[in-house]
C-alpha cells in the first residue's frame, strides 16, 4: 500500500511541475497583437483613473462608482490574458 501511495503522488506531482515553463514555438498572438493589448491596457487604465478623478470631485455619484470599477475591472481582466499570451 505504501509503494502505491508513492506511485500516485509521482504520477501526479511530476506532470504539474513540469508543466509549468513549457514554451511552445506556435504563439497564439504575435508581438504586434501583444503591443496592441498591452496599449489597450493602458487606456482602460486611463479611463479607470480618469473616473477615480471624477469621484474625488463627486464622491456621492453612484454612477462614477461603477464606471470606475467596470474600467477597472476591465484592464484586469485584459492584463490576465497579456500574462498568459504575452509575457
Amino acid at each position: 500500500m505504501k509503494k502505491l501511495i508513492i506511485f500516485a503522488m509521482i504520477f501526479f506531482a511530476v506532470p504539474m511541475a513540469s508543466a509549468d515553463e513549457h514554451k511552445s514555438e506556435t504563439t497564439f498572438m504575435n508581438k504586434q497583437e501583444c503591443n496592441e493589448l498591452k496599449n489597450g491596457i493602458a487606456e482602460l487604465l486611463m479611463v479607470a483613473d480618469y473616473y477615480w478623478k471624477e469621484i474625488e470631485k463627486d464622491n456621492e455619484n453612484k454612477d462614477l462608482y461603477e464606471a470606475a470599477a467596470f474600467y477597472s475591472q476591465q484592464a484586469a481582466n485584459y492584463s490576465t490574458i497579456y500574462d498568459v499570451w504575452c509575457d
